[in-house]
């Protein structure tokens, strides 16, 4: 259920009505795929909005390209988002992303090790575990999951090696573990060669809102309607996403990159059509706990509410 309202003017400006183009930051992996979607299928388009897009390796990159003013929307993650919020980043959420799976599979990330080289999450105490980005969403449900099996995560080697290049460290042994997303793990898992551990998202946060599209309030305040056309047509990616999976499967392999062969076998993420404020107080309660927020933020007051 959408709780929040953030006040906005009532009617757009002269300007506003002039200047429909939208400079977007997505992540390159198929959470973005309501974006994605909605630029491919023509619901951009068809609201009247020209949308240029650039590619980050994580939420954590583009939010300070976002408070830059360089990109207008940014595709962040609960955890980047809450963050910047709490260090300053006069931010609204304009349309939720992914959403958690209460069970696996799932897009969100599995723990991954080569088959056969560790029995137990235990025994990655002093071993090398990949996360893209340290103290990112990716590594606080990683953390968590490895608490949850008794897991001293102070003896875990992190090191950050973006998704895309995850895989071949691991299988060459330069790496014991790794924290990978989708398409990626369907990718590593068709080798063979590689066994999951753990679904850690799914194991610390399921049902949660894990992705969302944020833009800073003075430039929502600004551009009311074009904030507003830029949500209601992600939604509208969304839904088809989350019903038209043949179509989706083809757009997610071109957005990815992903090898054709796998375009049929990896799993679409589950998208959101609403921001579910409440399930978004689980990520709050583990980011609190592992030091990466200092104090609960009300989230409904963050929330842009489409008329």
């Amino acid at each position: 259920m959408l709780l929040g309202i953030f006040a906005l003017p009532p009617a757009a400006t002269a300007q506003e009505t002039a200047h429909q183009k939208i400079r977007l930051g997505l992540l390159p992996f198929s959470e973005s795929l309501g974006a994605v979607i909605a630029e491919r299928q023509g619901f951009f388009k068809a609201e009247g909005l020209d949308v240029e897009v650039s590619k980050f390796e994580s939420g954590a990159l583009a939010v300070p390209v976002l408070q830059s003013g360089r990109i207008d929307i940014a595709f962040s993650n609960t955890v980047s988002t809450l963050q910047a919020i709490e260090q300053g980043l006069d931010a609204i959420i304009l349309a939720p992303g992914a959403v958690v799976r209460s069970s696996p599979p799932d897009t969100t990330t599995a723990l991954i090790v080569r088959k056969g080289s560790l029995t137990s999450l235990k025994d990655l105490e002093g071993k090398r575990v990949a996360v893209n980005v340290i103290n990112s969403s990716a590594w606080l449900h990683a953390v968590a999951a490895l608490e949850k099996h008794g897991v001293d995560r102070t003896k875990v080697r992190f090191t950050e090696v973006p998704f895309p290049q995850m895989n071949d460290p691991l299988l060459n042994g330069q790496l014991d573990a790794v924290v990978q997303v989708e398409p990626f793990r369907s990718a590593l898992m068709a080798t063979d060669k590689a066994e999951i551990l753990s679904w850690t998202y799914v194991e610390t946060a399921p049902g949660s809102d894990i992705t969302q599209y944020i833009a800073l309030a003075p430039w929502a305040e600004k551009n009311r309607a074009t904030a507003e056309k830029f949500a209601r047509a992600v939604i509208k990616g969304a839904a088809f996403a989350n019903s038209n999976e043949a179509a989706t499967r083809d757009i997610n392999q071109q957005f990815t990159n992903l090898n054709p062969a796998l375009k049929d076998k990896v799993l679409l993420p589950q998208l959101g059509t609403a921001v579910n404020v409440a399930e978004t107080a689980r990520t709050m309660e583990l980011m609190r706990k592992y030091g990466l927020l200092k104090a609960p933020i009300d989230v409904s007051k963050r929330v842009l509410a489409l008329p």
